[in-house]
């Protein structure tokens, strides 16, 4: 075990002081801009009213914004992770993997209070040095006492960049019956002013994702796509596949390769079974986003229950 690795253990089970977000219809319109998500029921209340909502709700994986924080000032760093665990001098840090449960649609007006603990890690050698692997769990819970989500989130400390692209982004994607596949949503080019909208959106301001002289200095080939983005619309393309953003009941992704502002992505999917939880039939699929080299960047599964 690493100098480093033992220090992480100590923050095993901390827990954080909690913050709240205050859910307003402009950092809702503002997430789905920036993921450039067009649906009305995001941003036009006159329409969402006559939907079966009632009004506007939020995509799935928003859990509030920049503009919503209360009591903590915008960029401040508890908002990406509100324990601050040390990374030793010379590492970059970057997003591993994401999973989402979602339990309530978000609405504005609502007030989520997120608590957060870190909740494993460990350390591999790897073809990049040595990586030292973080876990934290979020859980936000509405005004109403209601779990709303859950975030589970990964994070990986390593000594060098690993590019753009790995051996496993370049394997093709099983083939599949068509009438197994999802349908492929495309968006593109991702440019930087959709990340630093993101990063308002989602009050997760990391240089990196936004100011190409520092991802630079940092190792790293230019402006990285956040993980959370590419995560997010992965919902998106299950939300427009099923009708619906609630049907998505865990969304589980894991990055393989980074992706550079300027890319296009393309989201893609297959069912690949089903499964039963609480009595409910869940349909299972099989996730992934592949840039416009061919690359497969984030692979993921997701369940959703489907009328």
């Amino acid at each position: 075990m690493s100098a480093t690795l033992d220090e992480i253990n100590k923050y095993i089970g901390a827990e954080s002081e909690p913050i709240e977000y205050h859910i307003d219809t402009g950092s809702i319109k503002l997430f789905a801009d920036s993921i450039m998500d067009p649906d009305p029921l995001y941003c036009d209340e006159e329409y969402a009213r006559k939907t079966g909502y009632g009004g506007i709700i939020a995509p799935p994986t928003f859990f509030g914004g920049a503009t919503g924080v209360r009591h903590l000032k915008a960029g401040d760093p508890r908002t990406m992770s509100a324990i601050h665990i040390p990374v030793k001098s010379g590492k970059t840090s970057v997003a591993a993997g994401d999973e989402f449960r979602f339990y309530e649609i978000i609405r504005p007006g609502d007030i989520l209070t997120c608590r957060e603990k870190v909740t494993g890690a460990y350390e591999k050698q790897g073809r990049y040095g040595n990586l030292v692997f973080t876990t934290n769990e979020k859980t936000f819970t509405n005004q109403h006492g209601r779990v709303a989500l859950t975030r589970q989130l990964s994070g990986v400390s390593m000594e060098q960049s690993p590019g753009t692209s790995t051996p496993e982004s370049k394997k093709q994607v099983p083939a599949s019956d068509n009438k197994d596949e999802l349908t492929p949503y495309t968006i593109g080019p991702v440019k930087i002013r959709h990340l630093a909208m993101f990063a308002i959106a989602t009050a997760e301001f990391v240089d990196i994702h936004y100011d190409k002289d520092f991802a630079l200095s940092a190792g790293l080939p230019d402006v990285i796509i956040q993980g959370l983005y590419k995560t997010s619309i992965i919902a998106q393309m299950l939300k427009n596949w099923a009708g619906a953003g609630e049907a998505i009941k865990r969304l589980t992704v894991q990055h393989r390769a980074m992706d550079v502002a300027g890319n296009t992505l393309t989201v893609s999917g297959r069912i690949s079974g089903t499964s039963e939880q609480n009595g409910e039939k869940l349909t299972e699929c099989e996730v992934w986003v592949k840039n416009q080299h061919g690359q497969r960047t984030t692979t993921g599964t997701a369940s959703l229950a489907i009328p």
